[in-house]
């Protein structure tokens, strides 16, 4: 049973910079995948979602990357690893471990939501006081979902063909399939190609798109 009073925690899930990662975004730029793009946008997205009263969390992939983070963000965040295996057993591994670790809510996110706020956070975090037993979808514009929450980890991560414009609606449909109720926030843009990009408003990552 998950403690009321345990704390909500804000984990960013992300590749370790130095490792690489968004290759396609690179590829449609026409570049070799650069750590400074990767290391601005984790920084902007970690600076997004920092809300007071709530502990942020970044879990690493590949696991022996921890260290390469630990030196790239705050020193007061916690930095775990991923677990191995496809997207969805890696989520689903996460909440659990947090939620063993005491959490009473877990709010999961990317590491490619350079202009999320932290009323993001609280929407998600009112949703579930309003409704315990719901799952929260912060809906992106690619199909996807930038976020998701819940008070005890969901059965929503099987059968999903991540990466496609159906990863929302799949979720939603194995949410509803659990008894789950489905609470959706705001709509945000993710970076995925360079449109993405040239939309971004977040400091770090503005100023590396400013210099193509």
């Amino acid at each position: 049973m998950v403690g009321e009073s345990g704390p909500i925690v804000v984990a960013v899930l992300t590749r370790a910079p130095s490792r690489g990662g968004k290759s396609r975004l690179f590829a449609a730029l026409g570049r070799r995948p650069d750590p400074a793009l990767l290391s601005a946008l984790l920084l902007d997205t970690l600076d997004g979602v920092n809300l007071p009263g709530t502990t942020r969390v970044v879990v690493v992939d590949p696991a022996d990357a921890c260290d390469d983070v630990r030196a790239l963000v705050p020193s007061d965040l916690r930095v775990i690893p991923q677990a191995d295996g496809p997207l969805g057993e890696r989520m689903r591994v996460t909440m659990t471990q947090l939620f063993e670790g005491g959490a009473s809510i877990v709010v999961l996110v990317g590491s490619d939501l350079p202009d999320i706020t932290p009323s993001s956070i609280a929407n998600a975090i009112s949703a579930l006081r309003s409704d315990p037993k719901s799952l929260v979808l912060g809906p992106a514009q690619d199909g996807g979902y930038y976020l998701i929450a819940a008070r005890t980890t969901p059965n929503v991560f099987d059968g999903i063909e991540w990466g496609s414009p159906r990863v929302l609606d799949q979720t939603r449909a194995a949410a509803a399939a659990n008894g789950m109720g489905v609470h959706l926030i705001e709509s945000l843009r993710d970076v995925d190609t360079p449109e993405d990009l040239r939309h971004v408003r977040a400091s770090r990552t503005q100023a590396w798109s400013s210099s193509l």
